[in-house]
């Protein structure tokens, strides 16, 4: 049994667990006098729970976790979550207090880390979250990250009416609040655009203007037979030989991608901030919006932080970049997309542990994989569970 003992002097309570001193200065008398009680609860019932109580109060990683329904282990002092083996980086347990103690949703968070923690590479594991914290990136509710891609034009579509019609639709629904068939497409009489106006507007026009249709029903048309509605291909800017489509993950071995952190430049596909874009792109490109899985980064760069090297990444809306700024001008297709296409992939995975328990396959100058393969699997089936 433990022996418990304790003294308060204003806000600084002296805690002795078994002859060792802790010393906690309090924040509050609130505070020292919770962390007091806490201690004569465990003097009276010394039991794992009462003493890890104090010792959450006592450390402050302890007591993030405690608050946040993590797991810690009190001798190495390492955050886990709950039911997992690989601990979190301490970036990312400062977010979860961040995020707790202002009472946010933890969904994009936690995700986030069930998806980062597929990653073979403990570097990437370990740095991912303090890089993305340095820019502007984005977490959706499922975990991905919101990235950009500088591409160039491989076989454009010129006033693509596919992508008017999409880039209109969300608006009116997302950004207007109205029904998309209070509106109607129409072709500007002398610069050949679509435009859209509405409907109540357009009956009170007295010109011979061409209307293609009420903005609702062109966007369920288009988007219920896609193969009559070509859309633009694009291209890597480096070799010119890939073929990038929306909707289409774009795909490199993971083998033959290089995980060295101090080299900037090396093999994998390059996606980056705001910042990248601004330096890779130029007049005529596109600039794509992507989802990228954190499981599937390769490389996060020590001296170039506005880009990462990753295995894939999924194109899903084109966008603008102007002064700084990025502007979603077309999405047709959107995180459940992708969700389809990993789940597809995990379970993939979890066949290939389960016949040959062999772990994901590393990248070029990767550190080894030193977890078990129970512990991957039991990550695998539960980030599958989540999306199914």
């Amino acid at each position: 049994m433990k022996n418990v003992n304790a003294i308060r002097i204003g806000n600084v309570v002296n805690v002795s667990i078994d002859g060792k001193l802790h010393k906690k200065n309090c924040g509050s008398p609130q505070e020292a006098d919770e962390l007091f009680r806490l201690v004569q609860k465990a003097k009276a019932d010394p039991s794992d729970v009462n003493l890890k109580g104090i010792r959450c109060y006592l450390n402050e990683k302890l007591r993030i976790a405690f608050m946040a329904g993590l797991e810690t282990d009190p001798d190495s002092g390492e955050v886990f979550l709950a039911g997992f083996n690989t601990p979190l980086p301490m970036t990312l347990v400062e977010i979860v207090k961040e995020y707790h103690e202002n009472n946010y949703p933890l969904e994009a968070i936690i995700n986030f880390w069930k998806l980062l923690m597929i990653n073979p590479d403990v570097r990437v594991r370990t740095s991912l979250f303090d890089f993305i914290t340095t820019h502007d990136f984005v977490l959706t509710d499922a975990g991905y990250m919101v990235v950009y891609k500088a591409v160039a034009y491989k076989d454009k579509v010129d006033n693509d009416l596919a992508a008017f019609v999409s880039n209109q639709y969300l608006h009116v629904k997302k950004d207007w609040g109205c029904s998309p068939n209070k509106y109607v497409v129409y072709v500007h009489p002398e610069t050949g655009e679509y435009k859209i106006t509405k409907t109540e507007t357009f009956e009170g026009w007295n010109e011979d203007i061409e209307v293609v249709g009420k903005l609702g029903d062109l966007f369920m048309s288009i988007f219920n037979d896609e193969k009559e509605n070509k859309q633009s291909v694009y291209t890597d800017k480096h070799t010119k030989r890939m073929s990038i489509e929306l909707g289409v993950p774009v795909v490199m071995d993971r083998t033959e991608c290089d995980s060295d952190p101090a080299i900037d430049c090396s093999y994998g596909l390059h996606v980056g901030a705001t910042k990248y874009v601004e330096q890779f792109g130029s007049s005529g490109d596109a600039v794509l919006v992507c989802l990228v899985n954190p499981a599937h980064v390769v490389a996060v760069p020590n001296y170039d932080h506005s880009k990462m090297r990753v295995a894939e990444y999924f194109p899903f809306a084109v966008a603008t970049y102007e002064n700084g700024k990025i502007d979603i001008i077309e999405q047709k297709y959107f995180e459940s997309d992708y969700q389809a296409y990993e789940a597809e992939e995990l379970e993939r995975l979890i066949a290939n542990v389960k016949a040959n328990e062999v772990p994901i396959q590393s990248a070029i100058n990767a550190e080894a994989e030193d977890r078990p393969m129970s512990e991957l699997m039991k990550i695998l089936e539960t980030r599958l569970f989540d999306i199914e």
